[in-house]
């Protein structure tokens, strides 16, 4: 990547560059490959009282020292890594005087990798240690070069680079738009646009993320997040970006595999879920016609195989209702009214289960709650449940429902035969059926992925004298 950003139109290279080196808000000196100083700014002139005529073509060694080192090797470094991390320094004034500072290098290289230039850096400092002041805060810079991803102090005006750390391409007075995407211009504007987080930022005041496609020095394709954020003024006005770079290539690459995946289960358990609901029909049809003509004891097995073929039906549902609640990234928790849903599914269960007793204890509450269409299924699989979990010869099931400012409280109560301490919590997980019962394994999981899903809970608790009662408590939404 060359030293220099594509100057603007109706400006020269040359100018280009000097108007860079005088935006930057520090000492700054440019060293060619032969260790002769190339370029200078102002700041750098002013500090250490030479002028601009007496630095060019001087050896950096004029105003520079290292305490731990030499400059060759320094520099040597800088040419051979590309980069000097922060490091204690003195800079030498024309008077003899010697200032702490923390020295910054980084290399550029022409097409061919020859090395262009080595570009340098003074910050002051209070000693010459690279880190802490006498109250064991780190410095600003110490901070900057501890972030470990590619990180730039952006002017708010053009997008010139004013400070970036040691793992950040390019150097001050460049643009972040030439250094990430070799542009003359920013990425939202002109031809082969690109999402651009700095205007957003500048016109809100607020952090903003984008995800950005850059391209390493082999020429491989990266996929970075680029979080932006302002930096104010005392009166308020955003005059810096700190931007950052996070390489999210592989994070990127296995969440498109994972929604690949996603799609693909989506669509194996419609086919399969179609397919098995269709068998499972004519076997239920083809029992109907056995059980007319079947005596007593051939009847008592055909109940068995409609039993068995009524709960894998049920099955199929509850697993279509998971994978609607898990495969569904997008879903957002909505309002729901609670009593046409819970006066539904009373309606709907007892209908199915003449065999078992389902009463009210009081009028269902109008009320308002978290929740969506899906609230439905939490109601149905918890009064299935106190039915097929029932070991009484008529499973008696007593729903009420209470309110108060915050929630909306439903209580299923039964009479069978309860759930130990030991499994009260474990009961809700996948694949538990317990008692032995018909049970599916998935309904209880279901449910409480479900409340969980609209900010609720559901617990089960002791009957009295028998039985479990299952309680959910759902968010009011009125």
């Amino acid at each position: 990547m060359s030293d220099t950003a594509t100057p603007p139109s109706g400006t020269t290279g040359a100018d280009s560059a000097e108007r860079r080196m005088a935006a930057v808000p520090y000492p700054y000196v440019v060293v060619d490959p032969d260790g002769e100083i190339t370029a200078v700014n102002d700041r750098v002139c002013d500090r250490v009282g030479h002028d601009r005529d007496t630095l060019l073509g001087a050896s950096l060694t004029t105003i520079l020292s290292v305490p731990t080192g030499n400059i060759t090797d320094m520099v040597d470094t800088c040419a051979d890594t590309g980069a000097v991390d922060s490091r204690a320094a003195l800079l030498t004034t024309a008077d003899g005087e010697n200032i702490p500072v923390s020295v910054r290098g980084t290399a550029t290289y022409d097409d061919s990798g020859e090395l262009r230039a080595t570009h340098w850096q003074f910050h002051d400092r209070e000693s010459a240690q690279p880190v802490a002041d006498d109250s064991n805060h780190a410095s600003m810079e110490a901070i900057i070069e501890a972030v470990p991803h590619p990180l730039y102090v952006l002017d708010v005006d053009d997008y010139t680079i004013q400070h970036a750390n040691a793992l950040a391409d390019g150097h001050p007075g460049n643009t972040c738009y030439s250094v990430t995407h070799e542009r003359d211009q920013p990425c939202d504007t002109g031809t082969n646009t690109a999402p651009c987080p700095l205007q957003e930022v500048v016109e809100t005041g607020e952090p903003t993320t984008v995800e950005h496609t850059h391209y390493d020095g082999d020429g491989n394709e990266r996929v970075h997040e680029v979080h932006a954020a302002p930096i104010f003024d005392d009166e308020g006005n955003v005059v810096q970006l700190v931007e950052s770079l996070i390489d999210v290539t592989e994070r990127s690459a296995y969440e498109t595999e994972l929604r690949q995946q996603r799609d693909n289960l989506e669509t194996l358990n419609q086919v399969l879920r179609h397919d098995i609901r269709n068998d499972l029909q004519l076997v239920l049809s083809y029992g109907e016609v056995l059980a007319e003509s079947a005596d007593p004891e051939q009847r008592e097995y055909v109940s068995t195989i409609t039993e068995s073929a009524e709960h894998a039906v049920e099955l199929t549902q509850t697993a279509q209702e998971m994978a609607d609640v898990l495969l569904d990234t997008e879903a957002s928790v909505g309002r729901v009214d609670l009593r046409p849903i819970l006066d539904g599914e009373i309606d709907s269960v007892r209908a199915a289960h003449d065999d078992a007793s389902i009463t009210l204890d009081d009028a269902i509450p109008d009320v308002t709650v978290a929740g969506d269409e899906m609230l439905e299924s939490v109601f149905r699989n918890l009064l299935k449940n106190a039915i097929q979990h029932n070991d009484k010869q008529v499973p008696k099931i007593t729903v009420s429902a209470t309110v108060d400012d915050e929630t909306a409280t439903v209580r299923i109560a039964d009479n069978g035969p309860g759930v130990p301490d030991n499994q009260k919590q474990e009961i809700f997980g996948k694949g538990e059926t317990g008692m032995d019962s018909a049970g599916t394994g998935l309904g209880l999981y279901l449910v409480e992925t479900l409340v969980s899903t609209y900010g609720g809970s559901v617990t089960v608790e002791d009957n009295d004298p028998e039985g479990a009662v299952f309680v959910v408590t759902l968010p009011r939404a009125d």
